[in-house]
């Protein structure tokens, strides 16, 4: 019984170290088409990789939108999260999963919203 016992745990081992492996290997997909920086009044940098992801979204009259950008920001703080190309009347526009993040990009503007306050705002900045 305790072989079967010790097999069991090796095999439950093993299935979580594949897990792990596979999620960061989700976050890991992300390939960069291109880059840019976008600096604020106090010397802060916002990072931006953009990428490339088809995706739909259904809007609540029913339309439905097909979208294929995203973006990787790093904050200035140092977070890095992922947004995706969402609906917009004019520039960019670029919003989290959870709705949290709002990325507006405009010319050679930026404005980050984090719960619809803004969080960055910026103008593009030459490496």
């Amino acid at each position: 019984m305790p072989t079967s016992r010790c097999r069991r745990l090796a095999h439950l081992f093993t299935a979580g170290i594949f897990l792990a492996v596979c999620c960061g290997c989700a976050s890991l997909r992300f390939q960069t088409t291109r880059q840019a920086r976008f600096i604020n009044m106090d010397s802060d940098v916002l990072r931006v990789d953009y990428g490339e992801e088809k995706r739909t979204e259904t809007l609540p009259n029913g339309l439905v939108c097909t979208f294929d950008g995203k973006v990787r920001l790093q904050l200035p703080e140092g977070k890095r999260i992922v947004l995706y190309q969402a609906l917009s009347t004019s520039g960019v526009r670029y919003v989290s999963k959870d709705r949290q993040f709002e990325f507006i990009e405009k010319g050679p503007y930026c404005l980050l919203r984090l719960n619809g306050k803004t969080h960055f705002e910026g103008v593009y900045c030459r490496k």
